[in-house]
């Protein structure tokens, strides 16, 4: 009897992670977007069995169904600077590629991520029409675990699956929430970054952006498709190192010591949480405009760079509506979340985590997007910026998340979730943390 398919696509860090993720209960098809990502699977001993960007020119596009997206075209950060009868000719193949791949092998399951481009979508969209399960992880606020996303277009706590927990995911959740408490936490993803001034990212930079060009212009000639391009990312990086050696921020002790602060962290650019779960909202420029015309003279908008997106701040499309506003403040990365929180206000959000550490902590928080604690008793969350004004230019509300329910949540959070973690993190590779991706994989999958 023969094994049960399980097709991962493998893009980015996972062309290294998903290969060593064998089992003797299924057989793994691996599946890549880019020639580089063929190549590193292959490295590791993996076969591919199909490679967009390879087989891209030989692809039959095919028809594409009406209203056949969930999102639309601006929702992908790579695929813009095509024009619309290119885009669906590349929509077309996109079909074609996953439902060819699924006539030949079959597969019980997919394994991929939340959706964060376009060819991943078609993937959900073609997995849902063939039966086939797809599994995309996301952390569980508690460190070393994780769950399968029931809508790996949403990150919403609509659709989290919280079953009744036991002792020890109380007291998990318990620990958890006392470390969110402390006034220097910092979630794992943030920590040991470099720093603003250091130089080998500069450099680093500075020669992936020549790469980048230098693959643009070689496209170009030779007519070559190629899905993902970085180089407008590692131009921006360059410039706002330099940028940020001339010009400045505001400071808290600048903010005025009357008024009361509307925080907005900045979200990190480009984002799947901006363009798929704020889709609306992925324009932060004009998100903070918006959220300008709801304050009252009494109140400034305090907007804080993300702690990985150091300078975002400094760019040319921040500083000119910052020129032309006088209630806007930009505070730097390096000043943390807490010592804007410490002072009198509330919290509009997309997605942030220093949104779901301000409800944990006692604020008044709004949320515009699709994030897990959007559902939590106490949270406001915001259909539109109608709504948005009336609640800033109101009192605080008096209701609160209380500690008992922010426990709950994460017990039950915990309860529906697997040891082991599928992101970058430093026991990625290890033996314990890769058997229990498997785990969780073959109980998702029923193998």
């Amino acid at each position: 009897m023969s094994l049960p398919v399980v097709l991962f696509f493998a893009r980015g860090y996972q062309a290294d992670f998903f290969p060593t993720l064998a089992s003797g209960r299924y057989r793994a098809v691996f599946v890549t977007l880019t020639a580089a990502e063929r190549r590193r699977v292959e490295a590791a001993g993996a076969e591919v069995a199909a490679c967009f960007e390879d087989d891209f020119a030989t692809l039959v596009p095919a028809d594409v169904p009406a209203g056949y997206l969930s999102t639309a075209y601006p929702s992908d950060r790579f695929l813009g600077r095509y024009d619309a009868p290119q885009r669906r000719t590349i929509l077309g193949k996109e079909i074609s590629f996953w439902r060819t791949l699924f006539d030949r092998h079959q597969p019980a399951a997919v394994v991929n991520e939340l959706v964060a481009i376009e060819i991943s979508e078609v993937l959900l969209i073609e997995s849902r029409r063939a039966g086939v399960t797809y599994l995309a992880g996301m952390n569980c606020v508690v460190e070393d675990w994780f769950y399968w996303l029931a809508n790996p277009l949403s990150l919403s706590g609509e659709y989290l699956r919280l079953p009744e927990p036991g002792a020890a995911e109380r007291a998990a959740a318990e620990s958890y929430i006392e470390e969110v408490a402390a006034k220097d936490y910092k979630p794992f993803y943030v920590k040991n970054l470099s720093g603003r001034r250091d130089l080998k990212p500069l450099l680093v930079s500075i020669a992936k952006l020549g790469l980048w060009l230098g693959r643009r212009a070689a496209d170009t000639i030779a007519g070559r498709f190629r899905y993902e391009m970085y180089d407008d990312e590692y131009a921006k990086k360059v410039a706002v190192w330099f940028k940020s050696l001339v010009l400045k921020y505001d400071t808290i002790e600048s903010l005025p010591p009357l008024a009361e602060v509307i925080f907005y962290p900045l979200h990190q650019e480009p984002e799947a949480t901006l363009n798929y779960m704020s889709e609306f909202y992925a324009n932060q420029v004009a998100t903070i405009e918006n959220i300008l015309k709801c304050l009252t003279p009494e109140q400034v908008l305090v907007v804080k760079e993300h702690p990985v997106d150091k300078g975002a701040l400094l760019r040319r499309k921040f500083q000119e509506i910052k020129r032309q506003q006088s209630a806007l403040y930009y505070l730097p990365a390096e000043v943390h979340g807490r010592q804007v929180l410490a002072r009198p206000g509330r919290v509009v959000t997309l997605t942030s985590t220093v949104g779901w550490e301000a409800a944990v902590t006692g604020r008044t928080v709004y949320v515009l997007g699709q994030i897990f604690y959007d559902r939590l008793p106490g949270l406001q969350r915001i259909r539109n910026f109608d709504e948005l004004k009336a609640a800033l230019r109101s009192p605080p509300s008096t209701e609160r998340i209380s500690r008992a329910d922010v426990v709950d949540f994460v017990a039950r959070m915990t309860a529906g979730s697997y040891p082991g973690n599928p992101f970058p993190h430093p026991a990625l590779y290890g033996e314990r943390n890769k058997a229990c991706v498997v785990h969780a994989i073959c109980d998702a999958a029923g193998l």
